[in-house]
């Protein structure tokens, strides 16, 4: 089999919306060629439970930066209900959390500074510029501690004056939301 038509089936493989059903038997010689030949090295018992470790960590972390209906509500000076359309709208990104409450990741609002916003007594804290638009980017299905490390990592791709800002700084300074977009239309395509 060539490179090309490996290729265009792992991605015919990974575009499918259901992965978790897709299975693939390999032979023992496929096993064998794969280790040999593809750089990837089975993981021991404890680099997995190191990863599982890490992993655990960075979940429990995400939900303790998680804010409540409530707390957003607060935050942006706005009735509970209100953030329940904005959610429904595609103005707030949340998750489901325990008993199917939504959580509201914390790295979505932005302080107003008093020379952004003087002319209004409002909230001092608002939701980054353009988050719908890199919302609805985002593959389905992401999740959460991806999303956050995708959105508060810095980022070659968007650069100010050679320096690499994550996708909130970018979006909180004014840059282009087309150039996050497009980077978070690709969230779980790195491997």
């Amino acid at each position: 089999m060539s490179e090309q038509t490996l290729a265009a089936h792992l991605d015919a493989l990974l575009s499918l919306s259901d992965r978790d059903s897709v299975g693939i038997d390999m032979s023992f010689a496929d096993a064998i060629y794969l280790a040999r030949y593809s750089g990837v090295h089975a993981a021991s018992d404890a680099d997995l439970a190191a990863m599982d470790a890490q992993s655990a960590a960075r979940a429990t972390a995400e939900a303790g930066r998680g804010l409540s209906r409530n707390d957003v509500a607060g935050l942006l000076a706005i009735d509970p209900s209100r953030v329940s359309h904005q959610i429904s709208a595609g103005r707030l990104y949340s998750y489901p959390g325990s008993q199917g409450r939504p959580v509201f990741p914390d790295w979505q609002f932005i302080a107003i500074t008093d020379e952004q916003d003087a002319s209004h007594p409002g909230p001092k804290v608002s939701v980054i510029p353009h988050l719908a638009e890199v919302i609805a980017a985002l593959p389905a299905g992401s999740h959460p501690v991806a999303v956050r490390t995708f959105i508060t990592t810095s980022s070659a791709d968007l650069s100010v004056h050679g320096s690499a800002l994550s996708p909130r700084d970018w979006l909180g300074g004014g840059g282009d939301p087309a150039a996050v977009v497009a980077l978070a239309v690709t969230l779980g395509e790195q491997v």
